[in-house]
């Protein structure tokens, strides 16, 4: 775990220097002695030399408002070490001060550099297969990420699906980082999608539409339907230029030209979290598409109930044992 810190720590350096782009993460090999305050220069060495791993990007709920990482950090040590896969939680802005899109860009940008040729003499080894993981908000980043991969390079479409006036779409790729500097189109167009994608509680849905209308699912004591109207309308606010039936705030709207490219799925939901609609209907969706999905209803438990498995909740600890294998299956996957 030290090697995985100082890679991290290193990371940070990088982004602090604003060199944390993919196409300039050779330059990290260049950096300041602290106790010369000369430039020393490192050749990187041969991808041969480090080991390959698999590795579980997992993004924290807490309604953008906060990080959940001391409540996970239990059952991502049960997902290490059953999967024998490093873990990387990445904390990404918050609310109020940073609003859409800035949280998805950092995480854009962390899968990024992890899926790079060039990540290996950052962290001390190779990644490998690389599955996705989010609870609540982490879950909407996570799906939304999906989306954003899957969407560079294509035209900019409103939430009815036409094809937006050229201003729109410049704005639209004005939310995708590494414009113009670091990172070219065409390295964009080659970043691979994750082995696999598995949500809990994941809020899918953000929209207006969803804040007026009722719901028989919106009296979870976690997470209720006014609370999660109230964060939709900060993590959104007025003056952000895309509505909150786009895909990346919403991506139970993407395309069924991007759901179909979605990696195999698995989604937990819960009795009367007001996520469980539409958890559903994405479901049905990607199913619909061809994609293998599965969705796991959990009565009896909150809102992001995950991290319950710990204090000994029963249906939690199934559902810890139900995510260790389906972990398991997505990384063994191709090693028949």
């Amino acid at each position: 775990m030290s090697g995985l810190s100082t890679a991290v720590q290193r990371f940070h350096r990088q982004s602090e220097r604003k060199l944390s782009r993919l196409p300039t993460i050779k330059e990290s090999f260049e950096e300041e002695d602290e106790n010369s305050h000369m430039i020393r220069r490192h050749a990187a060495p041969h991808h041969d030399a480090f080991p390959t791993k698999d590795v579980i990007l997992h993004l924290t709920g807490g309604g953008w408002f906060s990080h959940t990482i001391a409540g996970d950090i239990p059952f991502l040590l049960d997902w290490s070490d059953a999967t024998d896969a490093v873990v990387i939680c990445p904390e990404y802005s918050l609310l109020p001060k940073e609003t859409f899109p800035k949280a998805l860009n950092e995480i854009f940008d962390v899968y990024c550099s992890l899926t790079s040729n060039d990540i290996a003499p950052l962290l001390g080894f190779e990644v490998n297969r690389i599955i996705v993981t989010g609870e609540s908000s982490g879950g909407n980043l996570a799906a939304a990420l999906c989306v954003k991969i899957l969407s560079i390079g294509m035209p900019f479409l409103d939430e009815d699906g036409v094809a937006a006036n050229e201003k729109a779409t410049e704005n639209y790729f004005q939310l995708l980082p590494g414009k113009g500097k670091s990172t070219n189109t065409k390295q964009l167009l080659s970043l691979r999608m994750p082995d696999g994608l598995l949500l809990g509680s994941p809020t899918l849905n953000l929209s207006f539409p969803k804040c007026m209308r009722p719901s028989v699912h919106g009296n979870d004591p976690v997470m209720p339907m006014g609370l999660l109207n109230a964060i939709s309308q900060v993590y959104v606010p007025e003056s952000c230029k895309l509505k909150r039936k786009n895909p990346l705030i919403s991506p139970i709207y993407a395309s069924e030209d991007i759901l179909e490219s979605f990696p195999p799925s698995l989604l937990y939901v819960c009795a009367d979290d007001p996520n469980l609609t539409d958890s559903v209907a994405f479901n049905t969706r990607l199913k619909r598409v061809g994609v293998s999905c599965d969705l796991r209803y959990v009565p009896h438990l909150p809102h992001s109930f995950w991290g319950l498995a710990t204090a000994g909740f029963p249906e939690a600890q199934n559902v810890q044992a139900e995510c260790c294998a389906w972990l398991c299956e997505r990384f063994c996957e191709d090693e028949a």
